[in-house]
């Protein structure tokens, strides 16, 4: 609170697990978290908490308009994270009539690495870039596709293509990207992956410490280390977009919505996603 940040996101949802969110078991609630969260030990503990006031969009950016009042005084940008599902252009139309939200970040539905009910997991959300290209087509409509940036998460590089999902995206509409479970994977040492998941976040026995409330286990994270390693995931990340969208002719700025150079050999998402099918 001392400084001013670059943006605050308050969250409403994540894609992986819309409705729900995720789950710390009972058994990982140990009474260091439960006196932080101010319950008792043995329960299992939503994440994020439920916050009683969300019962509408209305209230919602009533209540960002709350937060940058008292802390940040209009200072910088506010935006909700919202999941990827059928309501997120619902969402955004009411930020259009909104002159205070300073964007909208929509998750999709192929991240996340924690616990939560499988009903939410495998039945619910949305892809992320249907989501996104939606939500921007709506903003080309109303002349606003400069005025309220989108930014997209949720499987981005899951398949080790980080770069390019992400200009993909860009391509689509989004004005930036959110990465998550990536990081976690090439900075902090998750053993975890797409073909061959170590699959025990949920349980506390993380061998690299990085889920784990047992002493003896986080206490192998170097969180100084992990900490580096992010800042050299960035500045490679950076490298490695900015030669793939300079052939565009944009080594200086992004290729927002610049959806021709993109192709696919689906013909179905090349109509569902509006852009040239190539075989």
């Amino acid at each position: 609170m001392k400084e001013d940040p670059c943006a605050i996101e308050i969250k409403y949802g994540q894609g992986a697990k819309p409705g729900d969110g995720g789950l710390l078991m009972w058994y990982k609630v140990n009474k260091l978290i439960a006196a932080i969260r101010g319950v008792p030990t043995g329960i299992n503990l939503p994440s994020p908490p439920t916050h009683q006031t969300k019962y509408s969009i209305e209230e919602s950016v009533a209540k960002m308009i709350q937060s940058m009042y008292m802390a940040w005084g209009f200072r910088v940008p506010v935006y909700p994270k919202i999941s990827g599902t059928s309501t997120a252009l619902a969402v955004l139309n009411n930020l259009t009539r909104n002159p205070y939200a300073g964007g909208l970040a929509i998750d999709g539905e192929d991240g996340g690495t924690g616990a939560a009910y499988n009903v939410s997991m495998n039945h619910m959300g949305h892809p992320i870039a249907s989501n996104i290209r939606d939500c921007y087509l709506n903003l080309v409509k109303l002349g606003m596709q400069n005025q309220l940036p989108l930014f997209a998460g949720g499987g981005i590089g899951k398949s080790g293509n980080l770069a390019a999902n992400a200009a993909a995206l860009i391509m689509l509409g989004a004005s930036g990207v959110q990465i998550g479970k990536y990081v976690m994977q090439a900075a902090a040492g998750c053993l975890g992956s797409e073909s061959d998941r170590c699959n025990i976040c949920n349980i506390g026995l993380c061998p690299k410490g990085i889920t784990s409330q047992d002493p003896r286990l986080y206490r192998r994270l170097d969180v100084e280390h992990v900490a580096q390693r992010v800042v050299d995931l960035f500045l490679s990340f950076d490298t490695e977009l900015k030669k793939i969208v300079a052939p565009l002719g944009r080594s200086t700025s992004l290729p927002v919505g610049m959806s021709d150079a993109l192709g696919i050999d689906d013909p179905n998402a090349a109509e569902r996603l509006q852009i040239k099918y190539v075989v």
